[in-house]
């Protein structure tokens, strides 16, 4: 069956490993909307690094960013919904997370600038949407969709098991990152209450009248769990995460080797060569 709606993550699935789009990957998703199926890029990245998808040249391209904290059109740049977490809990958590973790360093998102704590860096950035400061200085601006905590110092369980304690209901953790050991970068993300690409992804459908059953989903990382388990098709893309088992099935071939367009285009069948064919682009290119 194909499904009414796609849902696909970015790095590690739609994204090739350099980051670009590929061909395929591209043709695929017009293949898709042509067809009349609901497109979404499901991603933790902020509105900043859309750059790969705004050169796609849709009408429309829905996004879910931040891992769930805000829905809005990369195309268009209109937005939809902000799900941000509030100054005095990001304090609150600042504070633990110095006392219990103090070889960490936090970095605030927000949707047009990214500020973070001495350390977070290696070096300044030299373009613009980067600020470094203390926690305390980096708390206005605007809303803050995630925290990311970034550590070399502890290992993923001891990271997650400390902040797990801290919160409880309030906040929601999740990661995109392989490293697990004590020396490797460890990259938690938090959200706010309730954030993840499953909760806003269930919202954009409902608008749209759709269920989970006619959304097929697309991931490869831990982020991307909530939502892989809440679509009624689900496309893990290889190597599978170990927390990922069990869940959906694999993908036609990993990101380098354009799996989620692979996936989508046999949907289709032929028509992957002849509307290839119709657009001046070779399915062997």
């Amino acid at each position: 069956m194909i499904p009414r709606l796609v849902a696909t993550d970015l790095d590690g699935t739609f994204l090739h490993p350099d980051g670009a789009v590929s061909q395929r990957n591209a043709h695929a998703v017009r293949t898709a909307l042509d067809a009349g199926v609901h497109v979404v890029f499901a991603t933790g990245r902020p509105p900043t690094w859309m750059q790969p998808i705004v050169d796609l040249g849709l009408d429309h391209a829905p996004v879910i960013g931040c891992n769930g904290a805000i829905r809005y059109d990369a195309a268009t740049g209109e937005v939809f919904e902000v799900v941000g977490i509030e100054p005095e809990l990001i304090a609150a958590l600042g504070g633990y997370v110095h006392e219990r973790l103090p070889a960490a360093r936090l970095g605030l998102q927000r949707q047009d600038w990214f500020g973070y704590e001495p350390g977070y860096l290696e070096s300044a950035p030299t373009v613009p949407g980067y600020r470094c400061a203390d926690l305390p200085d980096l708390l206005d601006g605007g809303p803050v969709l995630k925290v990311l905590l970034q550590t070399y110092g502890s290992s993923l369980e001891d990271v997650v098991a400390t902040l797990t304690e801290f919160a409880r209901d309030d906040l929601t953790l999740t990661w995109s990152t392989h490293g697990v050991a004590v020396g490797d970068r460890i990259l938690v993300e938090i959200g706010g209450r309730g954030v993840d690409k499953a909760a806003m992804l269930a919202r954009h459908c409902a608008e749209l009248g759709l269920q989970a059953r006619d959304v097929a989903a697309f991931g490869d990382m831990p982020n991307d769990r909530g939502m892989l388990e809440w679509a009624g098709s689900a496309f893990v893309m290889p190597p599978r995460h170990p927390l990922l088992a069990g869940i959906g099935e694999a993908a036609a071939s990993g990101c380098a080797d354009d799996g989620v367009g692979r996936t989508i285009l046999g949907w289709f069948g032929e028509t992957e060569r002849s509307r290839a064919d119709r657009r001046g682009w070779s399915p062997e290119s």
